[in-house]
Parts: C-alpha cells; structure tokens; sequence
C-alpha cells in the first residue's frame, strides 16, 4: 500500500515492521506527529533493527501542530 503525503504537513500514521530477523516483526505502531518533509521521502525507522517500516495509514492533523 502507497501513502500519498503532502509536502511539509503533519499525519498520524501507523506503520508496520516487515523485517522477520527484527524482534518487532509484524508489530504495528503509531507515529503520532509524523512530518511529510518533501511529500516524497517518508519513512518511519524501526529503532531496533534500524530498516524502514511500512507506512500502513495516514491521516493528516487538523490542526496542525504550531512549530516554535
């Protein structure tokens, strides 16, 4: 499944761990406040094994965060 981002924006996003050598494999997560930089490069990192995750849904925040 391919997430479609708009650049410079913040989701909530869930993501799953496809990587059957890491500890987290098949665990889903939630990324909260996640950053859609270029609308093109998003990926959420696994902390443990350190490959990307697959981005499962994505859901834009209204509003959106201030940024200081």
């Amino acid at each position: 499944m391919s997430v479609a981002f708009q650049p410079a924006m913040y989701y909530e996003v869930t993501a799953r761990d496809d990587n059957p050598d890491c500890v987290n494999y098949e665990q889903t997560f939630t990324v909260p406040e996640f950053y859609s930089n270029d609308g093109v490069h998003c990926y959420v990192q696994c902390g443990r094994c350190g490959q990307h995750m697959e981005i499962l849904t994505a859901a834009l925040l209204d509003p959106q965060p201030e940024v200081s």
